[in-house]
């Protein structure tokens, strides 16, 4: 499975629109940070046992572990090399809610607090159960067949497609659990932003979303979004997770 990602400043916004994958590596404290304040789209060869975390809207390069530590003071890198990866996850399943309602009470005061909070305890979850993506604004979730896309919520698809969103100081995080078992759907994530300029191109956002996904060449649905897009006033995202597509085989997973 592939994902591929894109990202477009607004025409007149004033906020950096920085994307920051966490691969493999982000685990160990060695996240690659990609920074890119004008439009920037990357494509990945597999999301196998990898996590990959979309931050937007002015989070900027303050990967979220740093932002752990400062706020909670919990060094959760160091936390997995002394005691494992398995009493990490036991550690986050008993930790993850008071995270959760911590950054959901505090937020009112202390915006970085909030969204470390849930930042953190999601990248690290779903490190180990899935795809993880963090976006300070709204999105929706959209699994697409060989005939439609449709909007997804929590179990839609035989318990798969998990449209799972909390928000906290401004932020939700949407995640996919089942996205690399469920071999029947793609998927796209957009922002409300990227909804709103398909509508009004589409008879409908679904007619849209099918319309980019259903395109075989993943640069080809890259330069649909940087058109779309295209000076429009606020910042754009999306996501897709699609098939293997052998023609990128050998790109090493960027396309530019």
């Amino acid at each position: 499975m592939n994902i591929f990602c894109f990202t477009n400043k607004g025409a007149n916004s004033k906020i950096n629109t920085d994307t920051i994958l966490f691969n493999s590596e982000a685990i160990s404290g060695n996240p690659l940070i990609i920074n890119e304040q004008n439009n920037y789209s990357h494509f990945i060869n597999s999301i196998e046992g990898s996590a990959l975390g979309l931050i937007a809207d002015g989070l900027g390069d303050n990967f979220a572990s740093k932002l752990a530590v400062e706020t909670y003071n919990e060094n959760f890198l160091d936390l997995i090399e002394t005691v494992g990866e398995q009493e990490i996850i036991n550690w986050i399943m008993h930790n993850f809610i008071k995270l959760e309602v911590n950054a959901a009470r505090e937020s009112a005061d202390d915006k970085i607090k909030a969204m470390s909070g849930a930042s953190i305890a999601g990248i690290l979850y779903h490190k180990f159960a899935g795809v993880f993506i963090f976006h300070a604004g709204d999105s929706k979730v959209f699994a697409v067949d060989k005939d439609k896309a449709m909007q997804i919520t929590k179990d839609h698809i035989n318990g798969y497609g998990l449209e799972n969103c909390a928000c906290a100081g401004g932020g939700h995080y949407i995640s996919i659990e089942g996205a690399r078992r469920n071999k029947n759907h793609n998927y796209f994530i957009a922002t409300n932003s990227i909804c709103e300029l398909l509508s009004k191109k589409y008879n409908s956002v679904e007619e849209g979303v099918f319309d980019i996904m259903k395109i075989d060449n993943v640069e080809n649905s890259i330069n649909e979004l940087k058109k779309l897009s295209e000076n429009y006033e606020d910042n754009t995202t999306a996501l897709g997770i699609k098939k293997f597509i052998k023609e990128f085989e050998d790109t090493k997973g960027f396309i530019k």
